[in-house]
């Protein structure tokens, strides 16, 4: 098993990936409401949002632990308080933001065709 710091210990980079999901959660409340005044939106959009809800939901149970495990005067608790909120509200944009765009996104993938199901065609015709 690899061995993988705590969030106390790698709380400069979680404050780091914070910030990247905060735009994140814009871009999607942003495309939750263009999808709700009619216009299309991707399903890789939706699944960019499910990976971000899932990247938070990891985060916050990370986030839990280490808060559990401290006392309440160490020096990284309030820190560490402070990203579990922001985790909460970023998780909740994205979820609101979720729930909107699974309704109205659209699949452009190409429909899979199974070659098994098709009538072979003969060389004469």
């Amino acid at each position: 098993m690899l061995f993988r710091p705590g969030a106390q210990e790698r709380l400069h980079s979680i404050q780091g990936q914070l910030l990247a999901w905060s735009e994140e959660a814009d871009r999607f409340r942003l495309a939750a409401i263009a999808a709700r005044r009619g216009e299309q939106q991707l399903e890789t959009l939706v699944t960019a949002a499910e990976e971000t809800h899932d990247g938070l939901m990891a985060l916050l149970d990370d986030l839990d632990r280490a808060l559990e495990s401290l006392p309440a005067g160490h020096v990284e608790f309030g820190a560490l308080l402070h990203a579990q909120g922001k985790t909460l509200s970023l998780l909740e944009s994205v979820s609101n933001s979720l729930d909107v765009l699974a309704g109205f996104a659209q699949d452009r993938r190409p429909e899979i065709v199974h070659l098994a199901a098709r009538k072979p065609a003969l060389a004469a015709e």
